[in-house]
C-alpha cells in the first residue's frame, strides 16, 4: 500500500512539474506583428479595408464625429431620451468621460494603422518591392484626413 501512494506521489509530481511549452505557446489568431504584416500588395489592400472598416465605427464617421459637429453647430437637437447621445447636445461631455472618449481614441487608432502600413509599405519598397503605389496614396490621404479631423 505505501509503494501504490509513492508512486502515485510521484507521477503526480513529475506531471505538475513537467510543462507543455509547444502546446501552450500559440500565435493569436485575430492579430499578427506588425513588422511582418504587410508582405503584398494584398495584404496592403486588407489594411486600407480594416483602417476604412474602423473609421466607418459608430464612435467616427459612422455616427459621433458627424452628430459632434452638427449639435454644436445647433444646426440639430438630439431628442434622444436617454440612448445616449444627450450630453453631447447639452454639452455635457468630455473626451474622458462618458461613451465620447471612443471618439477621440477611434480617430487616433486609425492614425496609428495608417502609419504602421505606411512604415511597412516603405520597408518593402527598400527592399525592391513594388505594386504599393496605390495603396501608399490612399495611406496617406487617410492620415491627412484622420490629422485634420
Amino acid at each position: 500500500m505505501k509503494t501504490r501512494n509513492i508512486i502515485i506521489a510521484a507521477l503526480s509530481c513529475t506531471l505538475t512539474l513537467t510543462s507543455c511549452e509547444d502546446f501552450l505557446n500559440m500565435q493569436p489568431s485575430t492579430a499578427v506583428n506588425a513588422s511582418t504584416a504587410i508582405r503584398t500588395a494584398d495584404d496592403a489592400r486588407t489594411a486600407i479595408n480594416g483602417i476604412m472598416r474602423a473609421m466607418s465605427s459608430s464612435s467616427y464617421y459612422g455616427r459621433n464625429f458627424i452628430l459632434y459637429g452638427d449639435t454644436k453647430g445647433g444646426d440639430l437637437t438630439i431628442y434622444s431620451a436617454g440612448r445616449g447621445q444627450d450630453a453631447l447636445y447639452s454639452f455635457n461631455h468630455s473626451a474622458t468621460s462618458g461613451s465620447y472618449s471612443a471618439f477621440w481614441s477611434q480617430g487616433f487608432y486609425c492614425i496609428m494603422q495608417v502609419n504602421n502600413l505606411l512604415e511597412n509599405i516603405e520597408r518593402l519598397e527598400s527592399e525592391g518591392k513594388t505594386g504599393f503605389d496605390k495603396f501608399k496614396g490612399e495611406a496617406l490621404t487617410l492620415r491627412a484626413l484622420f490629422n485634420f479631423d
